[in-house]
């Protein structure tokens, strides 16, 4: 097979002839009316049916043709060799056979989560588990209007059209043709196949009004590939439609869980500003009197600066995050200038969700819509080469015209005579320099490309949940510590509140306290804004209830 089986140009293996194409039921309904509905065939060479019954419920065209003639030489008759004969070509028609087997790449999986228990559980909506409803109404509202998931859409709507024109390839094109011109024949007469043709001499118009159709037979498969591989470009554009969702969710989640922290930081560090100015008042009363020295009061001086150029970049941060939320919510210009993002819970109010993943590491490939998309790519990859090999092998074309001519145009409805031709067009590659080889081997490198970007996918998300659970495990940690050393500065300040009520202690003592208690809440939020971020991580990485599904909207080609 291929090129004579000489040229040595992209052999193709011996699987190829044993697996043409398989079709549907009404394919093997179309030849057991050839065949019989009841006939066995007995042949038992390469490719045959190996004795089985010929009701043919998915057989390969191939296969088929020696069992035919096994039939003809027992009795059969030569009638359904003629039509199998005339059927072949029409079968074959339609088949991706020249394009490889697909097969999925394969990779050492982990069995379990290093040191964490799988929690089977429903992660579609995951963000109501944060138990906020400002932040379910932002998510919605991103789902609905973000701009990223609008692009998405648009190029799911260009695959699926890009998919719709391969699919009409396959079909035959029905046109209408006319044709009128004005002339007369010299002496009214033509002479044509030893016959003489009489028409009125005279000025006339000659018209022709008909039907045409057009149709490529597609024994090679090349418009099939090129069909298939859009159809699974749009399985692509589908799972990247996912992508984007469970990526805009996952931002939205994380840029609230971001401002509703810098909320808060911006509130301690208010009460900080408040209290250092405090503080220096103080000190600076004592150092006119001569209590303290000049040193005290230039350290006390440079802690209450410090606090007071703090405010400003937090204020910064919290307003341009609040910008950015708004944006990737959707919201319109008008209310991105002048409407504040709405806010809901405190940032330790939210609820923090069980730190385990819910997908087995088995089950993250069909769990992840980035993984489901590269592998489509894949596959599109893999029916491009059938597309490129099947440039090897001559294109046939059939053409037929119908209709009705008149030599005056003046009634078409009164026809002179009717008029029909039938014809085929065959176009075979003799010397192209390589230019199909240099095709196909583009295709394949294409397809190798794939499999590197399928495979680093793979590798991408499970370093991702590994990253997840790791930070969940630490920022876990880190919370319960700063959590300890803030109940720690909240009993010196009582303690200190007490010893001054005593008279063992002065108001400095106690707006130092205080001090100490506000850094140490502000480290509280500052982990607590880790463990949320951890957890939203954790679910995007696992898919955040991202199922694989057979797109059903299109239409399923041979």
């Amino acid at each position: 097979m291929g090129c004579g089986g000489g040229c040595g140009h992209d052999p193709f293996p011996p699987h190829y002839a044993d697996r043409c194409c398989r079709h549907s039921g009404h394919v093997a309904h179309c030849l057991q009316r050839v065949l019989g509905a009841h006939g066995r065939c007995d042949h038992g060479g390469a490719g045959g049916c190996h004795g089985a019954d010929t009701h043919l419920p998915a057989l390969a065209v191939c296969s088929v043709v020696p069992c035919a003639r096994t039939r003809a030489a027992q009795g059969g008759g030569p009638s359904a060799m003629k039509k199998l004969l005339v059927l072949t070509p029409l079968l074959l028609a339609g088949c991706a056979w020249l394009a490889p087997d697909y097969k999925r790449p394969v990779m050492p999986l982990p069995k379990t989560w290093q040191n964490a228990p799988t929690t089977q559980r429903d992660d579609s909506t995951w963000w109501r588990s944060y138990n906020d409803p400002v932040l379910d109404q932002l998510i919605t509202q991103a789902l609905a209007g973000s701009d990223d998931i609008a692009l998405a859409k648009n190029r799911l709507g260009q695959a699926q059209a890009q998919y719709n024109y391969a699919f009409a390839n396959q079909l035959p094109v029905l046109s209408v043709a006319g044709t009128d011109a004005y002339g007369k024949f010299a002496n009214g007469r033509v002479n044509a196949l030893g016959q003489s043709f009489h028409f009125p001499n005279k000025t006339s118009n000659f018209g022709f009004v008909g039907g045409m159709l057009n149709y490529e037979l597609d024994l090679w498969g090349k418009n099939a590939s090129l069909s298939n591989a859009a159809k699974a470009g749009v399985h692509a554009a589908l799972y990247a439609q996912a992508a984007a969702r469970l990526s805009v969710a996952a931002g939205v989640a994380q840029l609230y869980f971001t401002l509703r922290a810098l909320d808060a930081d911006v509130a301690l560090l208010q009460q900080t500003v408040q209290t250092q100015d405090a503080l220096l008042a103080l000190v600076q009363r004592q150092y006119d009197v001569g209590a303290v020295d000049a040193l005290t009061l230039q350290q006390v001086t440079e802690q209450r600066d410090a606090v007071h150029a703090t405010l400003p970049d937090m204020e910064d941060r919290r307003d341009k995050t609040e910008s950015a939320l708004a944006v990737l919510v959707g919201q319109s210009p008008q209310d991105i200038v002048q409407n504040a993002v709405q806010r809901g819970q405190a940032i330790q109010a939210l609820v923090v969700p069980d730190p385990t993943p819910s997908v087995l590491p088995s089950a993250l490939l069909e769990r992840r819509p980035d993984i489901a998309m590269h592998e489509q790519m894949l596959i599109a990859s893999n029916f491009n080469i059938g597309y490129a090999r099947a440039a090897y092998f001559p294109s046939i074309s059939l053409a037929s015209l119908a209709g009705v001519n008149n030599i005056d145009i003046d009634n078409l409805y009164r026809a002179s005579s009717r008029s029909w031709t039938l014809g085929a067009a065959m176009a075979a590659p003799v010397l192209d320099f390589g230019r199909t080889e240099s095709g196909v081997k583009l295709a394949k490198t294409g397809r190798d490309e794939q499999i590197v970007l399928y495979k680093q996918s793979i590798r991408t998300a499970f370093k991702e949940v590994r990253d997840a659970l790791l930070a969940q495990a630490t920022a876990q940690t880190r919370e319960q510590d700063t959590h300890d050393r803030q109940t720690a500065a909240q009993e010196r300040l009582n303690l200190t509140n007490l010893r001054m009520e005593q008279g063992y202690a002065s108001q400095i003592d106690v707006l130092a306290a205080q001090s100490s208690l506000l850094q140490a809440q502000l480290s509280c939020v500052t982990a607590r804004l880790q463990r949320l971020t951890a957890s939203v991580d954790l679910y995007k990485a696992t898919g955040g209830g991202f199922h694989t599904s057979p797109l059903t909207n299109a239409r399923q080609p041979h």
